[in-house]
């Protein structure tokens, strides 16, 4: 158990009204007690595309996400910030690296990539803590990866825990411009295993991608978690003269919209974003790659 139920009466009285909300709040957020927001996405671009990133390629935050979609080509430093409804409780910040695999592992049909993240979120009363390892190895037009992860959970005065986590994902490059990308989260949960599904629920994911048209993406997700009904994601990005890049996207349970603009020169991008719950409001988040 992750609660001990005999500090419970003692913990409330020393906890302020608002702590007890902010608490409870969180806890929702992660997608413990309710499908208020889970989500668990990285970086202001997924975001903004409506955290349809399963088929995105050559994604900086793909250790988080599909693993298969790791960027092979350059060492990029990723960070990434976002503040829940304008709570300073309530924020996820993240940091990740994705480097290509050795000139051995790699020929013009042949690549692979590593990568690496952490990501914290939360405050004092509740915190969640990942670290994660990413592996993804391509033939010609089918990329997979493979992903390994340790959570870890801590609730003030009432306890903490943690779990290896274990994803894998696919990337299939189906024409030059139209992918299709398929990813599975908690691999070893069991079916009647409460006690990690309260860590991390199982979830399976499958999307597209198209960019057809010079200056457009599309993308698009299925998506189903063990805790919450199935949901449609969607997102549009516009690139504009200058590199400069448009985006808007909607997820469908819960209903929330998203919008953001990005930027990249040789070494450094960067992107905003901003995601509207139709109940709690706004959260604004940023990231920034440096690519060395």
């Amino acid at each position: 158990m992750l609660v001990d139920p005999t500090y419970h009466t003692r913990c409330c009285r020393s906890l302020s009204a608002k702590s007890i909300f902010l608490m409870l709040l969180a806890w929702m957020l992660a997608g413990r007690t309710a499908p208020a927001c889970a989500q668990w996405t990285m970086g202001a671009r997924a975001i903004a595309l409506g955290q349809a990133h399963t088929a995105l390629a050559d994604d900086s935050w793909a250790v988080f996400h599909n693993p298969a979609a790791l960027p092979g080509e350059d060492v990029i430093v990723s960070f990434f910030s976002i503040r829940y409804y304008g709570m300073r409780e309530l924020e996820d910040h993240a940091a990740a690296v994705t480097v290509p695999g050795p000139p051995f592992l790699r020929s013009d049909t042949r690549r692979v990539a590593f990568g690496a993240g952490v990501h914290t979120y939360g405050f004092e009363l509740f915190r969640e803590t990942r670290a994660r390892l990413a592996v993804a190895a391509g033939f010609d037009r089918l990329r997979a990866g493979f992903s390994a992860s340790y959570v870890h959970i801590r609730i003030q005065d009432y306890g903490s825990r943690g779990s290896p986590v274990f994803d894998a994902g696919v990337v299939a490059n189906l024409t030059d411009s139209f992918q299709v990308g398929y990813r599975i989260a908690h691999l070893l949960q069991s079916a009647d295993d409460e006690s990690e599904t309260d860590l991390h629920p199982a979830e399976m994911a499958g999307g597209i991608s198209w960019n057809g048209i010079r200056g457009l993406l599309v993308t698009a997700d299925l998506v189903k978690d063990s805790l919450h009904p199935l949901t449609l994601r969607s997102g549009l990005e516009m690139e504009l003269p200058g590199r400069l890049f448009l985006r808007g996207g909607w997820t469908s349970r819960p209903f929330t919209w998203a919008a953001g603009a990005g930027f990249g020169l040789d070494r450094i991008r960067g992107n905003l974003a901003v995601q509207k719950h139709e109940v709690l409001g706004l959260s604004p988040g940023f990231d920034i790659q440096i690519v060395l």
